[in-house]
């Protein structure tokens, strides 16, 4: 009888486990913050803020949540159809989880605005900015660079897929692990629900060749 509760709560515990997984992902091993300088470049190719947002997921013991956050701004700087780098604001403000309706998402969105995850109200912005892109042996691109979040900046590189029109970059898309902690995120949620420490992040910004 002991033995059979025990490999029960053996191969519970192994799918809750496996529920808590991150999304598959490339792991960012982030560092000090990469050095950011003014890039000359020959033209300006501006986001639209209104398309582009960062889709993220977490997950935890008894599964997972995903939303997204929007842009305030952000542009990548050109030389002729050559992008140098870029720069994106993050308007933390406009964090919104997609997965609950109701009362329990504006419980989860109250918290992850609170002390406890991002603390918005001292960090309304977070930054993206793409110091380099360089060709991947699979056809794609590598985008190096620095992610601020909660007012701490690491670097990051991370593989991106690039979609053009005309030469000229239409989308701008990324699919990557960060380790939240880095980043001073360090909430265990509660003991018998704990939360992984990955977060899927997925970049997704967007130009539109006629406004620029």
């Amino acid at each position: 009888m002991i033995r059979s509760a025990f490999f029960s709560l053996v191969a519970v515990t192994a799918v809750l486990v496996q529920c808590a997984e991150a999304p598959e992902a490339t792991m960012v091993k982030s560092g000090e913050p990469m050095q950011e300088s003014a890039m000359s470049g020959d033209h300006v190719h501006v986001l639209d803020t209104s398309a582009s947002k960062i889709d993220w997921i977490g997950t935890k013991i008894t599964g997972q949540h995903h939303g997204s956050i929007a842009f305030k701004s952000g542009q990548l700087t050109m030389e002729g159809q050559k992008i140098l780098g870029g720069e994106f604001l993050l308007d933390m403000d406009t964090l919104h989880v997609h997965d609950l309706e109701g009362e329990m998402k504006g419980k989860l969105e109250k918290h992850l605005r609170d002390t406890d995850f991002f603390e918005i109200a001292t960090y309304p912005e977070g930054k993206l900015v793409i110091t380099e892109v360089s060709p991947a042996s699979d056809g794609n691109f590598n985008a190096r660079g620095n992610l601020t979040l909660r007012g701490i900046t690491r670097s990051i590189a991370f593989p991106v897929t690039i979609e053009t029109k005309n030469g000229m970059p239409t989308k701008v898309s990324g699919d990557f692990n960060i380790n939240r902690q880095e980043w001073g995120i360090v909430y265990k949620g509660k003991p018998d629900d704990a939360i992984r420490d990955e977060v899927n992040i997925k970049p997704n910004l967007v130009f539109d060749p006629a406004q620029n």
